[in-house]
């Protein structure tokens, strides 16, 4: 009976991987449902980074009212089954943010579509990485975005 009580008590998942199965819907409470997510590292409002964003997001098209833009800290993880109830999105870009940092165990294509979860998601480089790396920009524009967002309006 003493092996069984040490078994019951032990810790089956980290504290690390437990943030995905908590209940954090307020965080949640400024996202909306619309039709692209941006997840991005976070950055500073006069970055070069928030530059380069508004540069993607004006070729694109996009405007306020047709994405929620979310920023993670280092090393932060959100629950994607939470998101995805509370942004409900069509799309999903990623700016150097892991599906890992999701809870999502799957392999993405960079700098492609892919589709997951019935919603297409863009996987991309950092917009610090991508200002360093203009072949990745350019791979992310015309292999991704130009075809999803621009092609079509």
């Amino acid at each position: 009976m003493t092996d069984l009580q040490r078994i019951i008590h032990t810790e089956i998942i980290d504290t690390e991987t437990d943030i995905f199965w908590h209940n954090d819907a307020t965080s949640y409470e400024n996202i909306s449902p619309k039709n692209v997510l941006i997840l991005t590292q976070k950055f500073d409002e006069q970055s070069t980074e928030h530059l380069q964003l508004s540069k993607i997001l004006d070729a694109c098209k996009l405007n306020s009212d047709t994405y929620n833009l979310l920023q993670f800290a280092e090393h932060e993880k959100k629950a994607w089954h939470q998101l995805k109830t509370a942004a409900q999105p069509a799309m999903v870009i990623l700016f150097g943010i892991h599906p890992a940092d999701l809870g999502i165990s799957a392999l993405f294509r960079l700098n492609r579509p892919n589709s997951f979860d019935g919603i297409t998601w863009i996987p991309a480089l950092s917009l610090q990485e991508l200002e360093q790396q203009p072949q990745a920009k350019k791979d992310l524009w015309g292999n991704a975005l130009k075809p999803l967002f621009a092609d079509i309006q």
